[in-house]
């Protein structure tokens, strides 16, 4: 049910049932989105609130204090903003490198093969799928259907389907796409969440939400893959006709690269990243080998100079040869790698897709047609600037997805015990930093680094 919120008749005092908010919990930051759906169908935002993001590394909530601090300090920004008394419940995002995906077929025979199939056959089946058999530190996260298979009692053919709502058939055979999470770490985003008395209504796979708020339906229906860089993971989405097709979680982001130039450049990490910020580049071709950033250090140790074109040097390794290695690995993977190359290509979203020169670095390594993801989506003309920018895309993705659940009256109905394939699970992605393959990768890198720039250094210091 819609309101009008217009200044005259807008009281806060209890929460409408139809104002919703996104949270979403990041590595560098939390951010908190208060909307509504207006009477002409558009998403209008009441209020925000912006916190650093304290005890989260790379989507790993390790210290519930810290964090629970952090999101008390973004909630209460988001309600004093929207003159809300109190946030009581929220949709919040999750994504971190316990994300793991595997695959799933299920299947049921009909007793009326002459009727048509509907939509609450389907949607029966996909709550079936919810009591597959998982591993016992694991929990699902998201349900995707990948495409159907119909066979008739007539011939005993069968055909393929992306959309069965209408057809007729004996036996229905869906493939899904399940993606799981470690229960503790969910656990832990839970207890941060209820720990300031708010519910968390829905825990959404951050890349889905972000591909709400910033890809068209066209984009979706052609086929479109959706890579969102933040702080402590990139996450990854392939849409294709209008639905989500693959998804993946990869643990290399943001943060790594200024991890990168702070050891590189013995620097303090927050220095390291105002440096990337203000004078990086992925592209070190396209960067001045002539302009010089000064940067203080401490502990009285002599200033650093350093050109933009070093600086890329450091970010270009990183990017290209573990993120956008990894990304067209996984894209390949997928097998929709000719699909997105005759669709829509590459949306670069997140705070890290800011970074200079990505979009020109991802059409050359990956081949694909690439663009940077603004979200805004289904919003109102009024949405400001400030959030109009690629690191607001899963919040505001989240605000959208509650929305469309409860504009939409979404339930899940009860699901019942059924027989179905073994879900295969062991797709966990590539290895972390933390693993001991890792820790070495990561160090071989930054001692290779460091041997190649010590010259540079030398040369202007």
């Amino acid at each position: 049910m819609e309101k009008n919120y217009s200044d005259s008749n807008l009281t806060f005092n209890n929460m409408a049932s139809d104002i919703v908010v996104g949270l979403d919990i990041g590595t560098t930051k939390v951010a908190t989105i208060v909307g509504y759906l207006n009477n002409k169908g558009k998403i209008e935002i009441l209020g925000h609130g912006k916190s650093a993001s304290k005890g989260v590394e790379y989507g790993l909530i390790q210290n519930l204090l810290k964090a629970q601090e952090s999101i008390r300090t973004s909630v209460q920004l988001a309600s004093s903003h929207a003159r809300m008394e109190e946030i009581n419940s929220v949709y919040a995002g999750i994504a971190a490198r316990h994300i793991r995906t595997g695959n799933c077929k299920h299947y049921i025979f009909r007793a009326n093969h002459n009727a048509l199939i509907t939509q609450e056959e389907l949607d029966e089946m996909k709550h079936d799928v919810e009591n597959i058999a998982l591993p016992p530190d694991q929990r699902i996260i998201a349900i995707i259907p990948q495409k159907y298979v119909i066979e008739d009692s007539a011939d005993g053919a069968s055909h393929e389907s992306l959309d069965p709502v209408g057809e007729i058939g004996t036996k229905i055979t869906g493939f899904y796409q399940i993606i799981t999470g470690n229960i503790q770490e969910i656990k832990k985003i839970d207890t941060c969440i209820t720990s300031s008395n708010i519910q968390a209504k829905e825990l959404i796979l951050e890349p889905i939400a972000s591909g709400l708020s910033c890809l068209t339906e066209d984009e979706k229906q052609r086929g479109v893959a959706l890579i969102d860089i933040g702080g402590g993971t990139t996450d990854m989405v392939i849409f294709q006709n209008g639905r989500p097709k693959f998804c993946k979680v990869i643990p290399f982001a943001g943060s790594v690269i200024t991890k990168d130039i702070a050891s590189v450049c013995n620097i303090p990490e927050d220095t390291a990243e105002e440096l990337k910020v203000n004078h990086g580049s992925c592209i070190p071709e396209k960067s001045s080998p002539s302009r010089v950033s000064t940067i203080l250090r401490p502990h009285g140790q002599p200033p650093l100079k350093i050109t933009d074109e070093q600086l890329a040097k450091i970010i270009y390794s990183r990017v290209h040869k573990e993120i956008l290695g990894i990304v067209k690995a996984e894209l390949e993977n997928s097998g929709c790698m000719k699909m997105l190359q005759n669709g829509a290509g590459l949306v670069l979203t997140g705070g890290g897709a800011k970074l200079r020169h990505l979009v020109e670095l991802c059409q050359f390594d990956l081949g694909l047609n690439t663009r940077i993801g603004i979200p805004g989506i289904g919003f109102a003309d009024s949405l400001s600037n400030e959030l109009k920018q690629p690191l607001y895309s899963t919040a505001l993705g989240l605000l959208k997805y509650g929305i469309e659940c409860e504009t939409k009256g979404f339930q899940p109905s009860d699901s019942q015990e059924v027989e179905t394939e073994p879900f295969n699970g062991g797709n966990e992605g590539p290895k972390t930093e933390k693993g001991n393959g890792g820790n070495r990768k990561s160090g071989q890198l930054i001692e290779t680094l460091k041997r190649t720039l010590t010259s540079f250094f030398e040369q202007i210091s």
